[in-house]
């Protein structure tokens, strides 16, 4: 059987602050549990009526998976670095979109071969790439359907009736307007029109339409609607602005899991922002847990009350960035320094200065400015030299291989906030160790950080949020940072 990487414990070592990891092998072949396994439990963590699950979208108790039996297995790397990819071209599309006007392209081709006009608002970056879903509720009486969630856009789900073509039974999962009594459409040339498109061109008259297009492809016309959106008994949110597609869901929402994504943004008709309009003082937009894997259960939690955090040990307190240009309602913190060992890296410090650090929900890896990235690099090799370097996997290009080793010495990393606070990061965070790319089955380990393509840009991937509650205290001003065992086994 192919020798497979299992963390044991943490030990603590006397030398230069470096901790001792145990690692050991085992006959397990690193395939998925057996298909009869039962689903485990949602993630234990503050409950005050307005939680909601969350899984992987590979996971076998993702809501499209059938009977809650296990049918997924793990993503490889090569795909998450695919994915991640993918989410840094959408993320750059939207920042540079959000500085200039893209005009419509004219007849374009929609992804079902179908000639569709374009729309006067074109929104011309696809919504990337999605993780982690949960089951909500549309319409009056409640249609329920699995759905992301992201941090950088607007709400959409997939509508009857679907795009020409769609005879292969994914519109069966698609929002039915016409069995709701609540379903509103919003006029082209209203407020609500330009808060929820981002823009004041608008064709006089008729609904308020937009179209999801680049230059070659159409791949989903819409509309902006309104209709009750149910999460939890207590987490109901009447007249929830959202962007009805008529579009084929394996073309917009990637692997078939889920038909829509819920915005948490700082957006005027977010979630996020609807949540702080119906909940009193004190209590934050909403926190999750994602998952640490695909067979672990995470939490969404709608407007937490701060106070449940408050007697907690090790909570770190982030202030927001708000002063972003291209992307204001997104979530940043003033990351200042990283340190190795205790050792500032040697970079100046203007370069994490001005807009902050993205916060990302869905790309795994982080991403760090290409000279900030290259001092953590060369700092952490220097601290791991005693062990063999491997070959780079892609963006991954500080690697080494552990075969026949039982104990590995990890350095400290610590990020430095602008208001004083630091947060340890554990391995589980800073490390990554698969063996899916090479054929003999050895224990390899990467740092779990990459460099961004462009100076000035970083962001913190779901990898280093792990074994963390992040509370989004967007009335307050901050990110709380939770110590937790969400969504580990």
């Amino acid at each position: 059987m192919p020798l497979v990487l299992l963390l044991l414990c943490l030990l603590v070592t006397d030398t230069h602050g470096s901790r001792r990891v145990l690692f050991r092998s085992t006959d397990d072949s690193g395939a998925s549990p057996p298909s009869n396994a039962a689903c485990p439990s949602i993630a234990s963590g503050h409950s005050n009526g307005n939680k909601v699950p969350l899984v992987h979208r590979l996971s076998p108790c993702s809501p499209l998976s059938g009977s809650g039996v296990r049918k997924h297995g793990k993503a490889a790397l090569a795909e998450i670095l695919h994915r991640d990819s993918l989410r840094m071209r959408y993320l750059s599309e939207v920042k540079a979109a959000a500085a200039t006007t893209i005009a419509p392209a004219l007849s374009p081709t929609s992804a079902s071969n179908q000639t569709a006009p374009a729309t006067p608002n074109v929104i011309s970056s696809l919504p990337g790439v999605f993780t982690y879903t949960a089951l909500a509720g549309y319409g009056t009486p409640a249609q329920q359907f699995p759905v992301y969630f992201d941090v950088s856009g607007m709400s959409n789900l997939q509508c009857k009736p679907c795009s020409s073509g769609s005879g292969d039974g994914t519109c069966d999962w698609a929002f039915d307007p016409s069995r709701s009594s609540t379903f509103g459409t919003i006029p082209c040339g209203s407020p609500e029109c330009a808060v929820e498109l981002q823009t004041s061109s608008c064709a006089s008259g008729g609904s308020c339409t937009f179209t999801f297009q680049n230059s070659t492809f159409l791949y989903a016309n819409g509309t902006v609607v309104t209709d009750t959106l149910t999460l939890s008994p207590s987490a109901i949110f009447e007249d929830f602005f959202f962007g009805c597609l008529q579009a084929d869901n394996q073309f917009f929402f990637d692997d078939g899991v889920a038909v829509g994504n819920i915005d948490l943004s700082r957006r005027g008709h977010s979630l996020a922002t609807r949540a702080l309009l119906s909940s009193p003082s004190g209590t934050a937009a909403f926190s999750y847990c994602l998952p640490a894997d695909t067979d672990t259960h995470g939490f969404l939690t709608i407007a937490p009350a701060m106070s449940d955090y408050s007697s907690l040990a090790g909570v770190k307190y982030l202030p927001l960035v708000s002063n972003n240009p291209t992307a204001p309602d997104w979530y940043y913190v003033d990351l200042v320094a990283i340190t190795i060992d205790g050792k500032d890296l040697p970079f100046p410090p203007d370069e994490f200065s001005g807009n902050g650090t993205f916060i990302d929900n869905l790309s795994h890896f982080s991403y760090l400015s290409p000279p900030i990235y290259a001092a953590l690099r060369d700092e952490f090799r220097r601290a791991m030299a005693k062990y063999q370097p491997a070959p780079a996997f892609s963006d991954l290009d500080t690697c080494y291989n552990f075969t026949g080793i039982n104990y590995i010495e990890l350095p400290e990393i610590t990020l430095k906030f602008g208001n004083g606070e630091t947060m340890d990061l554990d391995d589980r965070q800073f490390m990554y160790f698969f063996r899916d790319h090479l054929d003999d089955g050895f224990p390899f380990g990467c740092l779990a950080f990459a460099a961004y393509p462009t100076v000035g840009y970083n962001w913190l991937g779901t990898q280093v949020q792990r074994t963390k509650e992040i509370v989004f205290d967007v009335r307050g001003g901050q990110v709380a940072f939770v110590p937790s065992r969400c969504g580990l086994r």
